[in-house]
């Protein structure tokens, strides 16, 4: 167990290392989180233009492991997370049927409610890109643009998407290996406001071999605004082929994929694209963490258990729960197949 003096530095601030940063700092470990972002949340975040909101990476999560239940019933609680009890299909060959039959949680009133609430009292560097880090006698130094020092921790936790943290792993060559044993694939994601309702029948659906794997009415979620607004979610074949994309291309493009699938669309009230380079690993590792207690680092995140949001929040919770004990057996996630949410 950590001396409660000791301090703890956390690099990435998705849900992963929040969720590890606040069970840390609720048991009174001295915590600084790093975020190159402009805020906290990686991809479970929302995307405001003005009067627009949506739910641009996550779209909804859900809990399978009893670790994650009670966490749940508190954010419930807190007015933050609801059930979301949209329509939601799969559609394969022309074929459309009823998706699985699961509780859909998201956060109120977007996807970025949950990471701020995680964030709340924590001590996070936004735009702030750890560039390397230094083993040390009594621990780790973390250097910034320019090899500016951003300070010393006796423990360090890397919990960014694989490809970044194998970069940082320099000295922790072990899980280095690990890192880069994952893939993760792009994604493309498109934002648009529509002048009227669109009658598909659904409020989301998951498409197989097609060029969009993803669409959802995002104003059908609790909390959003009452506007037409959805989110389509490129596959990642399409998108590695459109990577290079400008985004007023990309968010054309993907609407015409949209428009071939379903139909004549209304006019456009609003529209705009992102790129997320590491959206989807493709075979995560099946735990939720991997830590060196002789090195006193650890790695962490979605890519590390089933890539879903509640592997980012199980991996979060390990990786703290080992910080703060010690190693103990690896825990399992509540699944090992790779899916986005």
């Amino acid at each position: 167990m950590p001396n409660p003096n000791h301090r703890i530095g956390i690099i990435g601030a998705g849900l992963s290392g929040l969720m590890a940063g606040r069970i840390l700092q609720d048991r009174g470990i001295d915590v600084t989180l790093f975020d190159k972002g402009r805020r906290p949340g990686g991809r479970a975040n929302t995307r405001e233009h003005g009067p627009y909101r949506f739910d641009h990476g996550a779209q909804f999560f859900t809990v399978r492991s009893p670790v994650i239940g009670p966490f749940l019933a508190s954010w419930i609680d807190a007015g933050m997370v609801a059930e979301w009890a949209g329509s939601l299909v799969r559609i394969e060959g022309g074929n459309m049927e009823p998706a699985e039959d699961f509780s859909r949680y998201v956060g109120v009133p977007g996807m970025i409610a949950l990471p701020s609430m995680l964030a709340q009292g924590q001590d996070i560097r936004v735009n702030t890109r750890v560039e390397s880090l230094r083993r040390e006698d009594q621990g780790w130094a973390l250097f910034g643009d320019g090899g500016s020092e951003l300070g010393r921790f006796d423990r360090v936790l890397v919990a960014l998407p694989a490809p970044q943290a194998a970069d940082l792993l320099d000295e922790a060559q072990t899980l280095r290996g690990l890192a880069e044993s994952t893939r993760m694939a792009p994604c493309w994601s498109g934002m648009y406001v529509f002048e009227r309702p669109l009658s598909l029948g659904f409020d989301g659906a998951f498409l197989s071999d097609h060029p969009l794997s993803w669409v959802a009415r995002d104003s059908s979620k609790p909390g959003r605004p009452k506007v037409e607004a959805w989110v389509l979610h490129a596959g990642p074949d399409w998108t590695k082929a459109n990577l290079r994309m400008e985004r007023t291309e990309a968010a054309m493009a993907l609407l015409r994929e949209f428009e071939k699938e379903f139909g004549p669309l209304p006019d456009i009230a609003f529209q705009r694209a992102h790129r997320w380079a590491f959206a989807l690993a493709s075979d995560p590792l099946p735990v939720g963490d991997r830590f060196d207690a002789e090195g006193g680092i650890g790695i962490c995140g979605d890519w590390c258990v089933g890539g879903r949001v509640e592997g980012a929040l199980l991996s979060g919770k390990s990786a703290a729960d080992w910080m703060f004990r010690g190693p103990t057996r690896e825990i399992a996630g509540p699944g090992t197949h790779a899916t986005r949410y």
